[in-house]
């Protein structure tokens, strides 16, 4: 994922036919993607950690300022529903 994840929202989920949870999240360009745990998103290698049914979390990798690099967990709700980054 090449788009800041600012750009991104989640609008829907859907469950696999393993009973693994897919989040359906609308990039940048207006298309839609599906995503799973494990999966990177964003621009700073997001990992997906968890997906529920409207909410994805994830901990991104960014750069300290010191040369060295800290994980920042992020969340990402569904379309219509507050939540904190």
């Amino acid at each position: 994922g090449q788009f800041p994840l600012a750009d991104l929202a989640m609008v829907g989920s859907m469950s696999g036919g393993d009973g693994v949870l897919w989040a359906l999240v609308r990039d940048g360009n207006g298309g839609v993607v599906r995503v799973k745990e494990g999966f990177y998103m964003g621009q700073n290698h997001g990992r997906i950690i968890l997906v529920s049914d409207n909410r994805l979390n994830l901990i991104e990798i960014v750069p300290n300022g010191l040369g060295g690099w800290v994980e920042r967990p992020k969340t990402i709700a569904l379309d219509g529903i507050g939540g904190e980054n």
